[in-house]
């Protein structure tokens, strides 16, 4: 395959951006918080470098194939990302928030659906048959990414749960990145692709240019600490310290009733 200085500058960004935040990860010991956004950006920078190598056989049929089975295993570590995230945010303290989990399954149901349904209703223009299911992958995957993400953030705002630091800008992140994805691949089932590729290539580098927008806004962000807790007001804490003498008192009387 042919490179141009444009396509090298983003192999090699996309190889240095994610080096960087990985060390981050692991410097900071994020990864035990967030193991499998980790594992994900690891994924991320290994399919990076093959991807590169592979590209220099100049074998397209290799590369394409090589290519989407690594977008697949991508798009699964991408659920597993949200699911992550969703965890962090409605089980803060080891248990789902109340009235949550139905929720969730009955949006994991939906979001599939209906990403199924616009897909189905595009027709991008193409010539062979795999580049259609290519396509249409793609928007099938950026949109349900999308809805996953939106709902997590109107769902949070709903029940009035806390986000925790850091699980914001990666939500946030991996959100506006898969909008924009739904933008990109729109524009791919549009325009299909043409003998020359020249603009599925240059949307592929849109795409590639918020995605390195994001790797840069998540090593500033995990690279510095969560923000301090706000110190409990001293009427909270008298009402604390009343309440668990209520408890003491009323677990002193349940073992004088039980003697008995």
């Amino acid at each position: 395959m042919h490179l141009t200085g444009l396509d090298l500058f983003y192999w090699v960004a996309g190889f240095v951006g994610h080096s960087i935040l990985l060390l981050v990860l692991l410097v900071r010991r994020r990864f035990r918080e967030f193991p499998v956004f980790t594992l994900w950006i690891a994924s991320n920078l290994l399919r990076t470098a093959a991807l590169f190598f592979i590209a220099g056989f100049e074998n397209r049929a290799v590369y394409y194939y090589a290519y989407w089975s690594m977008a697949a295993i991508d798009t699964v570590l991408q659920a597993g990302v949200i699911y992550e995230m969703y965890s962090r945010t409605f089980r803060p303290l080891g248990k789902w928030a109340e009235d949550v989990r139905g929720a969730l399954l009955w949006l994991l149901v939906l979001s599939v659906v209906l990403a199924a349904l616009l897909t189905a209703l595009s027709a991008p223009p193409a010539k062979l048959w795999v580049e259609s299911v290519t396509i249409r992958g793609n928007l099938f995957s950026s949109l349900w990414m999308s809805e996953l993400f939106i709902a997590m953030i109107v769902i949070a705002v709903k029940v009035g749960l806390p986000w925790k630091a850091h699980v914001v800008p990666i939500s946030l992140g991996l959100g506006a990145y898969s909008l924009f994805g739904v933008a990109i691949a729109t524009g791919n089932s549009y325009f299909g692709l043409e003998e020359s590729h020249r603009i599925f290539t240059q949307l592929a580098h849109y795409r590639m240019t918020m995605y390195l927008v994001c790797l840069l806004g998540w090593i500033l962000a995990l690279w510095k600490d969560s923000p301090q807790p706000e110190a409990i007001s001293e009427e909270l804490s008298r009402q604390l310290a009343a309440l668990q003498a209520s408890v003491r008192r009323d677990l002193a009387l349940v073992r004088q009733w039980r003697r008995k």
